[in-house]
């Protein structure tokens, strides 16, 4: 066994991994951060397509680690979901996109909690599917109340006109990947992609982690 493999066992014995969605300790041997009793369990989707791909449903077993990554700080989540997008990527065939952005978060909210969950998973997925990141192009101009605060019938009008494409130079003729951690209505997507669509993109793809079921938009 190599030098790096002994540290790296070493390592995992003294902070081992835990499973993104119940937070087990995954064993040692076991590569990912999924353990196998919740990848037995996760719903994951395969009845979508192109232009809107998503990984699994927002169900109890995903929900409480998504919200772990936005708002208790798992920044190390961001990767391992990110895996979890470029392997469904992967498994879809003509796939070919310029670059990949992510919905934003408002400036001085994104200040306040530190991080944007959707630019952390984006910024990986850049890496593992080797596509520009198009970073702080498409910005969030307008503070606004998270979707899941308001009725499904002001969702639209929440999000509307908020999104602005500062360099459009840097969009135009592109075919874009537009991430985002959970779809729901799809009205945010819908106006982040307006913007892009504004600024002279191509074809634009959805891509989040999660969709939510028909029931739960209600």
């Amino acid at each position: 066994m190599s030098m790096y493999k002994i540290i790296e066992t070493i390592l995992r014995f003294i902070y081992p991994s835990r499973c993104v969605f119940c937070e087990e300790i995954i064993a040692l041997g076991k590569e990912g951060h999924i353990c196998r009793y919740c990848d037995m369990e996760i719903n994951y989707i395969s009845y979508d397509k192109e232009p809107k791909l998503y990984v699994f449903e927002y169900d109890d077993i995903t929900r409480f680690s998504i919200l772990r990554l936005k708002y208790s700080n798992k920044r190390q989540y961001a990767k391992t979901f990110a895996k979890m997008m470029a392997k469904k990527f992967e498994m879809i065939e003509h796939l070919e996109y310029d670059c990949i952005i992510n919905v934003p978060m408002y400036k001085k909210k994104k200040k306040k909690r530190g991080y944007d969950q959707a630019e952390l998973i984006a910024r990986d997925l850049s890496d593992i599917l080797n596509i520009e990141f198009e970073k702080e192009n498409l910005v969030r101009i307008k503070n606004t109340l998270p979707q899941s605060k308001v009725s499904f019938e002001q969702r639209q009008t929440n999000v509307k006109n908020v999104f602005k494409v500062l360099d459009p130079d840097r969009i135009e003729g592109k075919n874009i990947i537009l991430v985002d951690d959970i779809y729901t209505t799809g009205n945010t997507l819908n106006e982040c992609a307006k913007e892009l669509k504004q600024a002279g993109a191509n074809n634009i793809c959805y891509f989040t982690l999660a969709k939510t079921s028909k029931k739960q938009n209600l």
